[in-house]
């Protein structure tokens, strides 16, 4: 079994790669200029057209997966789907190319830093969301077209511009919303259509990446839009608490916690950040090992996440059509959500800090009890009141 690992920093010294080296023409079209990232599958190079001087990213597939044909010939055939993907958060595919034994395949350039860069200082919980939201809305694009990504980690998000946020605060200016954009979709398998992929199980090959990956993944079963889920999740988790939930010593251990093991919830890891009750359901939810148990599709995930954001009633329950006025609690976020999703000690500390706001017509009113307890609690008054009645004219009487 071979696991695709995490995205390892360039080397500085580093400017030459399978041959290709700064200057080198490639087809005719690119001129390469400099290394400038490098992951498990290859290396991107920073090049320019010939024609014009575009900047363009060109990644470089390590020659060893290009040396099994049937490895080559899946990129290839992938390939050819990908660049029909379109959407604004979405890196774009423009050009594939056979070049000396090697597959090259020509990105858009992004000016931007990785979501791994980012994370090495923390991010505010509605930058995190932010985030979350259009990776979300990225994976919508990307699953309509019935391709996955199988290999979803913040090494293959980029965020324009180059530096946000810290960029925004430096200057003092409102942190405007940045445009993050999904990218490497080499490891993408497509579910339907001419192009089809195979099993995950291929040539005894598990693509992803440990900290990232979804059980079913980890298990090498059939894949759906679900595992994109779960890596969403994960890396939501990562942005909210600092770190990822499942991080072990080995790539077996890891994936082993992945399989058995349940995620420490967000607010217990870290209590100083003040996450919302809502936030962390949505993340629970979106990591829960039954697949059948996490939100149906990267909408529902989004969606839920812009309740969260903009503090609207929001049910994390699978399965639930709508809020139940019987299990609603208003928490610190000024936020419905569902009881069943809140720890119950975390209940009880939610009610000693937070009264329950006055009910609006942006709030749930405070459901009305049950009109048989109703009907109940005024007989027993009445009885009440009827002896009472009595033993007083008893004693008036005496």
């Amino acid at each position: 079994m071979t696991t695709v690992g995490k995205t390892t920093p360039v080397e500085k010294e580093r400017t030459s790669f399978a041959g290709l080296r700064p200057g080198d023409v490639i087809a005719d079209r690119y001129r390469l200029e400099s290394i400038i990232g490098e992951g498990a599958s290859g290396v991107v190079f920073l090049s320019r057209t010939v024609e014009g001087g575009a900047p363009v990213a060109l990644k470089v597939i390590h020659r060893e997966l290009c040396g099994d044909k049937q490895i080559f010939g899946r990129y290839k055939r992938e390939a050819s789907i990908l660049r029909r993907l379109d959407g604004s958060h979405i890196v774009a595919i423009q050009d594939f190319i056979e070049h000396d034994g090697l597959l090259i395949i020509a990105l858009d350039y992004v000016d931007g830093s990785s979501l791994e860069a980012t994370l090495e200082e923390p991010i505010g919980l509605d930058e995190a969301i932010e985030v979350a939201v259009q990776v979300a809305t990225g994976l919508e694009t990307a699953h309509l077209a019935g391709v996955i990504h199988r290999d979803l980690k913040p090494a293959n998000i980029m965020i324009e511009p180059r530096g946000w946020p810290r960029l925004s605060r430096a200057t003092s200016a409102q942190s405007a919303a940045p445009c993050v954009r999904i990218l490497d979709f080499g490891l993408a398998k497509v579910l339907h259509g001419e192009h089809m992929t195979t099993g995950l199980t291929e040539h005894d090959m598990i693509f992803g990446t440990p900290e990232y990956m979804a059980p079913e993944q980890a298990r090498g079963d059939e894949l759906d839009e679900r595992c994109d889920v779960y890596a969403a999740g994960i890396m939501l988790y990562e942005m909210a608490t600092g770190r990822v939930p499942f991080s072990r010593r080995t790539p077996l251990a890891t994936m082993t916690a992945q399989l058995t093991e349940e995620a420490e919830p967000p607010r217990s890891v870290a209590p100083g950040r003040d996450i919302p009750a809502a936030l962390e359901a949505v993340i629970v939810r979106a990591l829960a090992k039954d697949r059948a148990q996490r939100f149906s599709s990267a909408a529902a995930l989004r969606e839920a996440l812009e309740a969260v954001r903009e503090k609207r009633v929001v049910s994390v329950r699978p399965g639930a059509v709508g809020p139940a006025s019987d299990e609603m609690e208003l928490g610190e976020t000024d936020l419905a959500i569902r009881l069943s999703q809140v720890v119950p000690e975390r209940r009880a500390e939610q009610s000693m800090r937070a009264p329950r706001p006055t009910p609006t017509s942006a709030h749930p009113a405070e459901p009305a009890p049950p009109p048989e307890a109703t009907g109940t609690w005024t007989i027993v008054a009445v009885i009440v009141a009827l002896v009472a009645v009595a033993l007083g004219i008893l004693l008036a009487l005496r």
